[in-house]
């Protein structure tokens, strides 16, 4: 793997692709010209927004964690924040379409952390980002959303075009969160594994209580314990108990961050039967305790 360039900054990651700067902070979308291919080397990268990208026409090799699409075979791809993600454009055909879209979670209205976004939106989670093959309809249509996007985007100017903006995103996230629910049929993973631990994902962001055994996601998952151990283990590099650590973390902040809940309140929503252990549990991973946590926001 090419080395990682972590950006904490994104104005830093737009200049580096050649795109000109953010507008606004919490959301940014691009149209890539054909006329403005060049051949460039691939880049590797992670960031803490969002990113959603659209191509029609482009011979481009991506890399979203483990999981390798093109854009000649798959339209429409996701990242969450974080996320390893790797361009290699390769060339660009005529007549393309291009689209990146960029955004953090306070920019949708109703909706305002993270985890939210995973329990909403199927497509976007920590470790799996299926590609997806789009029919002719679905092209045209998200494409007429990009187009208004970006002709709001290029004219931004007061709070009113953002608010367009964001009624765009909105339509944009729940129109994909139908399209793409036969998941199968538009998929794009090439792994069975891989598959596996995209549905468990899915079901841990549904599962209320996630302190659950192996075996539990297993059964719902009609798998072996020892499968979905394995399939974890090779498409994240992490065990299942790590991966629902890093959950239940997410899980954690966004109700410290958003609720007038008192810690242990929020510990037993979270299945700690001692208010304690999870203080003790959410120090143990992040460094602070949960109050420290909210004091620092």
């Amino acid at each position: 793997m090419n080395n990682v360039k972590e950006y904490q900054d994104i104005k830093e990651y737009l200049s580096e692709i050649g795109v000109p700067t953010l507008k606004n902070e919490e959301f940014y979308i691009v149209k890539f010209n054909p006329e403005h291919a060049f051949e460039a080397p691939p880049i590797t990268y992670k960031h803490n927004y969002f990113e959603i990208s659209f191509a029609i026409g482009y011979d481009a090799r991506i890399v979203v964690g483990e999981e390798e699409i093109n854009h000649l075979e798959c339209n429409l791809s996701f990242a969450s924040p974080h996320q390893i993600i790797t361009w290699d454009l390769k060339e660009i055909h005529e007549n393309s379409i291009s689209y990146m879209v960029l955004f953090k979670p306070s920019f949708l209205s109703f909706i305002k952390n993270t985890y939210n976004i995973f329990q909403s939106f199927p497509y976007l989670k920590q470790y799996t980002s299926p590609g997806y093959q789009l029919t002719e309809e679905q092209q045209n249509f998200f494409i007429d959303l990009f187009q208004k996007m970006h002709a709001e985007h290029e004219l931004l100017h007061d709070n009113d075009a953002l608010e367009v903006i964001r009624g765009y995103l909105t339509v944009f996230l729940f129109k994909a969160k139908k399209e793409l629910a036969s998941g199968l049929d538009n998929t794009f993973i090439r792994e069975r594994s891989k598959q596996i631990v995209f549905d468990f994902e899915n079901l841990l962001v549904k599962t209320k209580y996630k302190r659950q055994t192996v075996e539990y996601y297993a059964d719902k998952l009609n798998i072996s314990a020892v499968y979905l151990s394995q399939c974890i283990k090779s498409t994240t590099g992490k065990t299942i108990k790590q991966v629902i650590t890093e959950y239940l973390l997410v899980e954690a902040k966004s109700l410290l961050k958003q609720s007038n809940k008192s810690v242990a309140e929020i510990g037993y929503a979270l299945g700690f039967k001692d208010s304690s252990y999870f203080i003790k549990f959410y120090k143990r991973y992040t460094g602070l305790t949960p109050n420290q946590f909210r004091a620092k926001l």
